[in-house]
């Protein structure tokens, strides 16, 4: 009897049966949408709820919720019937929480060499000290970053508490180790915190203090530096003017104004007062209303001078701080690619000569490059020659020291294995292994090391990686790491896990900013916790 034959069909089995009806696509009339358009803006009027709400994936997910309850129970179910309380939704955030934790914490498990990034911020309205601790690793070749916990710093932000509430957090989540390796901003409370483990500079941070330190410090007593302190003065009495007199509205994009803790407001602003002067607009308004005197002293020469050498800080930060690829490669290249662009050339002022002389040099004295920094950068094939020729033999020779004894300790099985690239078609082209940015630290490998007969053999691996002339390619770092066997792979894996920057536990302070608005600045801690630990791992 065939398979068929044994399969019998009970027609009308159950009044819950599907219709073939129910499976097409129905065309819904043009004023059912437009009803419930109107619903939705009555909604944002009635509850201040922003319009982008609509748009939110949890908003969504929510009204394909009640559309299936609709569809399944018919239309006298009431919506007072469905919907809970608050008290109920903050008792479900807790069992969720709970629910979530045991699934990050099993995949912690599961993986190894986790890298850890934590800060401290004040949630101004009520002046509450958090603390935020961020774990990243990768799995199955991708990067994972995920925010174990914000919790609350009551009293003396001392090395000793940071250091305690971090281990905590730590064995909270099963994962203390004192292999653990942490990125954080230089503060001297944080420094001591974690002298006990690798701790590398967040370089954010560090391009932040090489501005401040230059942009802080500038004599108005001397003329060169006057007058940079006078342009920063006169575009944010400008910036200052249009917003109090409403002007805003008549450019094509606002004037942006800087906030002087981040030195990127302060780039941002120039950059908004270049373009609208390039457009002309600025000029136009201010002279029907009789007011160019703001105009007037705006040195435009130098306001262009002044961004051209702030963008590369701009964009180095930018390559810097992302999360979805390695980065920890680029913090050497970074370093090397500004002191390139500050280099002296004959066409510049005299006022860009003093400020490139300044920068180069904070960048030389602030620009912190950890061993693991330049490690990282010899697991990127294309920036192999671009190590050699920067480090000198001494620094070479510890980076080569340092790959073997991590291949060495790699695990028996795969230290003793050279790298050879997988069978298979290659990986798809992703992400450029190394950003243009970075071009003139992209050179072609020329073959220097022989792996002579006495050496270990992980020496022996790693002077053949550093001379293999056939690696150097352009396609995604992981992608690169994933395509080979041997013992360098888990080294690379474990390095290229730590981010260059703190940024995903500074992420978290937006965040939080929009979490605890005026109307919810009586959410305790606890929540807080609980809402971002979601946000992040949801």
């Amino acid at each position: 009897m065939s398979g068929l034959k044994r399969h019998t069909c009970k027609a009308n089995s159950g009044k819950n049966q599907p219709s073939i009806a129910s499976f097409i696509k129905r065309k819904l009339p043009s004023g059912v949408k437009s009803r419930l358009t109107d619903k939705i803006a009555h909604m944002c009027s009635q509850d201040l709820r922003p319009f982008a709400v609509v748009e939110g994936k949890g908003f969504t997910n929510v009204a394909q919720e009640l559309l299936d309850i609709g569809a399944k129970y018919g239309s006298n179910v009431q919506v007072e019937d469905i919907l809970p309380c608050a008290r109920t939704v903050s008792r479900h955030v807790e069992g969720e929480y709970e629910k979530i934790k045991l699934l990050v914490m099993e995949e912690l498990r599961q993986t190894r060499d986790h890298v850890v990034t934590t800060d401290l911020w004040t949630e101004e309205r009520t002046n509450t000290h958090y603390i935020t601790v961020t774990v990243h690793y990768i799995l199955d070749w991708k990067m994972v970053n995920r925010i174990l916990a914000t919790r609350e710093m009551e009293g003396v932000k001392s090395s000793d508490h940071i250091r305690r509430t971090v281990e905590g957090i730590l064995q909270e989540f099963g994962i203390l180790s004192n292999d653990t390796a942490f990125v954080t901003d230089n503060g001297s409370n944080v420094v001591a915190a974690f002298k006990d483990y690798v701790r590398l500079s967040c370089a954010g941070h560090n391009i932040s203090l090489i501005l401040k330190h230059v942009f802080d410090h500038l004599d108005e007593d001397n003329p060169v530096h006057s007058s940079i302190i006078k342009l920063f003065k006169d575009t944010k009495t400008l910036v200052t003017h249009f917003k109090r007199a409403g002007l805003q509205k008549a450019l094509d994009q606002s004037l942006k104004q800087s906030v002087e803790t981040r030195w990127n407001t302060r780039l941002a602003m120039l950059q908004s007062v270049n373009d609208a002067l390039r457009s002309g607009k600025l000029h136009d308004i201010l002279l029907r209303r009789n007011e160019l005197r703001y105009l007037n002293n705006i040195d435009c020469e130098l306001l262009e001078d002044i961004i051209q050498l702030l963008k590369p800080f701009d964009e180095a930060t930018r390559h810097l701080s992302t999360d979805q690829t390695p980065t920890l490669h680029l913090v050497l290249p970074t370093k090397a690619t500004l002191l390139r662009g500050l280099s002296i050339q004959d066409g510049d002022s005299v006022i860009v000569k003093e400020l490139k002389g300044k920068l180069a040099q904070a960048v030389e004295m602030k620009f912190k490059v950890h061993l693991y920094h330049k490690v990282a950068t010899a697991l990127s094939p294309s920036l192999r020659s671009f190590l050699r020729k920067t480090l000198n033999g001494q620094e070479y020779e510890e980076v080569i020291n340092t790959l073997t004894a991590l291949t060495e300790t790699a695990g028996t099985e795969e230290r003793v294995r050279g790298l050879v690239e997988k069978e298979g078609p290659p990986p798809e082209q992703g992400a450029m292994e190394v950003h243009n940015f970075f071009a003139s630290c992209v050179e072609e490998e020329e073959r220097k090391e022989d792996s002579g007969d006495m050496e270990s053999q992980g020496r022996q691996l790693v002077l053949q990686y550093m001379s293999d002339t056939k690696l150097t390619r352009f396609q995604s770092l992981l992608d690169f790491w994933r395509e080979m066997s041997g013992g360098l792979v888990p080294v690379a894996k474990r390095l290229l896990a730590i981010p260059a920057t703190s940024t995903p536990s500074e992420r978290s302070f937006s965040v939080a900013g929009r979490l605890i608005e005026e109307r919810r600045s009586t959410l305790n801690p606890e929540n807080v916790d609980a809402l971002l630990f979601l946000h992040s791992n949801i």
